[in-house]
């Protein structure tokens, strides 16, 4: 899987960037939105463990990029012949100061030692876009991104030459009409994706209608 640098030059390529142009802060920028664009339609799937150290309804957890959780199993023991058994929906996820923070509405609520598995819909990541480790784009969606960055970096450099003395008369129109051109084309690619995600990104829970609403 590409890293950083094949991901600019690539880039470059697309946007025939011979005469540097487009700095490496402008392609980077433009990665980044049409990675946060990506990951919506489809995000990486991780798994995170949780060792509950204060008994409670409310539990703040540890999960990078989290996004959506896919499943939650509590209490969860992985030498169990089924460690999946107490999967449970009677939970809901928020945010607070920007940790994301699980909260019981079941009778059964999390006690010191227990165990708090969760799959969930996570962030994508470049290797070597801010300081990222790894590459979890995958390999065939990578063209998709690359024609969706050059569209962006082209309407960013279009946006720019509106401010510049000496431009080639029609210059910047041209340009945001070719960035716009292939930023439409990523995003109805990215619709193409959305359709084969088979993993729902949120918990089959619900609130109750009234004391009669049952399962």
């Amino acid at each position: 899987m590409s890293a950083l640098a094949a991901y600019r030059t690539r880039i470059q390529n697309s946007l025939d960037d011979t005469t540097d142009k487009y700095t490496n802060d402008i392609i980077d920028e433009a990665l980044r939105k049409v990675l946060n664009v990506y990951t919506r339609a489809t995000p990486n799937i991780e798994t995170a463990e949780h060792t509950v150290t204060t008994t409670g309804r409310s539990q703040t957890i540890t999960a990078a990029g989290l996004i959506a959780i896919v499943r939650l199993v509590h209490p969860y023991d992985d030498s169990l012949a089924d460690p999946f058994a107490y999967e449970r929906e009677d939970f809901y996820q928020t945010y607070i100061n920007g940790s994301p923070v699980l909260y019981f509405t079941g009778p059964d609520f999390p006690r010191i030692s227990e165990i708090i598995y969760i799959q969930y819909g996570a962030a994508h990541t470049i290797d070597d876009l801010d300081s990222a480790a790894a590459t979890t784009v995958r390999d065939d969606h990578e063209d998709i991104l690359v024609m969706g960055a050059a569209g962006a970096a082209a309407k960013m450099r279009a946006s720019g030459l509106n401010e510049q003395w000496g431009g080639r008369p029609g210059e910047m129109s041209a340009l945001m009409s070719w960035g716009t051109n292939q930023y439409q084309k990523f995003l109805d690619a990215v619709e193409e994706i959305k359709q084969e995600v088979s993993i729902p990104l949120f918990p089959a829970g619900y609130w109750k209608l009234d004391d009669w609403d049952h399962v």
